[in-house]
C-alpha cells in the first residue's frame, strides 16, 4: 500500500510565507527521519521576494531597487518545480545551481500565479501568472500569509524584477519632477516615505506631511515617549509637518484643501493612509472567520483560523492586537513551520503558541536612514532608543543584506 502525501498550501511568499517555508525545510531535513512524504506548494504573484522595507528608497532610486528583488533562484531553495507564465522567470530558474538540497521525503513547488478563491477548507482555485483559467489544487494544510496592499508606488504591480524596476523608474520621474510633496497619513510608511525623501533630496524640495492627529504614528501600542521623539526628529531633518487636520479635497491641480480651511500647494501628493488586507479569496467561504470592517483573519495564539484546525494565518491579515511588522511576520512563520513540523512529521498536535504578555511591542521607524527611533518595551512612557549601531547598519540599505543573510538567500 502506497502511503499519501501530506500536502502543505502557502498563500504568499513575502516575510511571512517564505520563513515558514524556510523552517519546514530546515526542521525535515535536520529533525527525525521519516519517510512521510510531503508535498509543499507555495504560491505567490511575484517571481521573488520583494524587500518591502525598502520601498522608501526604491521609490526613488531603481538602482537600489533592483537589488532590494531577490528572485526565485536567490532564494536557494531546490524547488522541485517552479511554475511561471513568464519564461524569463522559468529560465533564471533553470540557470541557477542551488544549493541547498531537498530532502528526499520533501517536494516544494513554486508558483508564480495567485490564488482566485477557497472552494472548502481543503481546496482553493488559483491562476498562473496572468493566464484566465482557473486551475485546482487540493491540500491538508495551508498557511495564509497573503499580506495587504497600498497605492501605487507603494504596492508595486509589476510580479517581475524587470518590471518592478520599470515602476520604480516611472515613480522616480515623477517625484523628481515635483518640487512640493505632500506625503498623507502619519503611519510607519509615510514616516519613513517622508524622512527618505527629505534626507534625498535636501534643500531641493518641500516634504510635507499630513496627519489627523498631533503624533505619529498612530499605533496604539506606541509609546509616549517613541511618538514624541519621532515628531522632533522629523521636525530636525526638516520635513513640514501639518498635523491635527485632514484632506477634505484634492484639487485638479494637486492642490490640497483641509478640514481646517487650509488651501495646500502641492505637486505631488503620497497617499500612505490607505492598506486593505487581500483576504478576499477566503470570502465568501470563511465569512465567519473575517473580522469586520478591517477584513482581519481571526486567529487564536496558535494562529489557526477561528473554526479550523487546518489553516493557519500569519502577517499583516491576522487579528490579533499586536503591532505588525516584517519581524514579526517572520516570527510567525518560525512558529507556524515548527507546529507543522510536529504535527505532520513528529504525529504530535504540539502547536508553539504566541504569548501576548511576552510578544514585544517594539518597533523601528527610521527618518531617513540616520535617524533611527525604536522602542524595545511596552507601552507608557516606554524606552526608546534613537540611533543604535546595530541598526544604523542595517537600515543604510534599508534591512536588504540583513534580510538576505535571515533567509540564507544568494
Amino acid at each position: 500500500m502506497t502511503e499519501e502525501t501530506t500536502k502543505i498550501l502557502v498563500v504568499g511568499g513575502s516575510f511571512g510565507g517564505l520563513s515558514f517555508l524556510k523552517q519546514f525545510i530546515n526542521l525535515v531535513e535536520k529533525g527525525d527521519v521519516t519517510d512521510k512524504k510531503i508535498q509543499v506548494d507555495l504560491i505567490e504573484p511575484r517571481a521573488g521576494l520583494l524587500n518591502v522595507l525598502g520601498i522608501p528608497r526604491a521609490v526613488i532610486d531603481d538602482v537600489y531597487a533592483k537589488e532590494s528583488y531577490f528572485n526565485t533562484e536567490n532564494m536557494n531553495i531546490k524547488f522541485t518545480s517552479v511554475t511561471s507564465s513568464y519564461q524569463d522567470t522559468l529560465d533564471r530558474w533553470a540557470s541557477t545551481k542551488q544549493t541547498e538540497e531537498l530532502p528526499q521525503n520533501l517536494t516544494v513547488n513554486y508558483i508564480q500565479g495567485k490564488v482566485t478563491s477557497f472552494i472548502d477548507d481543503h481546496n482553493v482555485n488559483y491562476q498562473v501568472g496572468e493566464e484566465q483559467d482557473t486551475k485546482r489544487l487540493q491540500f491538508d494544510y495551508c498557511v495564509y500569509a497573503a499580506g495587504r496592499r497600498r497605492r501605487w508606488p507603494f504596492d508595486p504591480k509589476a510580479i517581475t524584477e524587470e518590471g518592478f524596476v520599470k515602476e520604480m523608474q516611472k515613480s522616480k520621474k515623477e517625484i523628481e519632477d515635483s518640487n512640493i510633496i505632500t506625503v498623507i497619513g502619519g503611519g510607519a510608511l509615510g514616516i519613513e516615505i517622508a524622512g527618505e525623501f527629505k534626507e534625498y533630496y535636501g534643500d531641493s524640495k518641500r516634504i510635507r506631511l499630513v496627519h489627523p492627529h498631533p503624533f505619529v504614528p498612530p499605533e496604539i501600542f506606541a509609546s509616549k515617549n517613541f511618538k514624541q521623539k519621532l515628531r522632533e526628529e522629523l521636525e530636525a531633518s526638516g520635513v513640514e509637518l501639518c498635523f491635527n487636520t485632514r484632506i477634505e479635497t484634492e484639487l485638479e491641480n494637486g492642490d490640497l484643501v483641509t478640514t481646517d480651511g487650509r488651501t495646500l500647494e502641492s505637486d505631488l501628493n503620497l497617499w500612505c493612509n490607505y492598506h486593505k488586507n487581500n483576504i478576499e479569496p477566503l470570502l465568501p467561504v470563511f465569512e465567519s472567520s473575517i473580522e469586520l470592517p478591517k477584513g482581519e483573519v481571526s486567529v487564536d495564539t496558535r494562529f489557526l483560523m477561528k473554526g479550523h484546525e487546518n489553516i493557519f494565518a500569519i502577517g499583516d491579515v491576522i487579528s490579533l492586537k499586536i503591532i505588525k511588522t516584517c519581524g514579526g511576520a517572520y516570527r510567525q512563520g518560525l512558529y507556524v513551520g515548527e507546529s507543522l513540523y510536529n504535527i505532520i512529521v513528529k504525529g504530535e498536535k504540539k502547536y508553539v503558541e504566541l504569548d501576548l504578555d511576552t510578544w514585544p511591542h517594539g518597533m523601528t521607524i527610521v527618518v531617513g536612514t540616520q535617524r533611527i527611533i525604536s522602542q524595545w518595551n511596552d507601552i507608557g512612557d516606554g524606552k526608546v532608543v534613537y540611533n543604535s549601531d546595530a541598526l544604523l547598519e542595517m537600515y543604510s540599505d534599508y534591512c536588504t543584506k540583513s534580510s538576505k543573510t535571515l533567509y540564507n538567500m544568494k
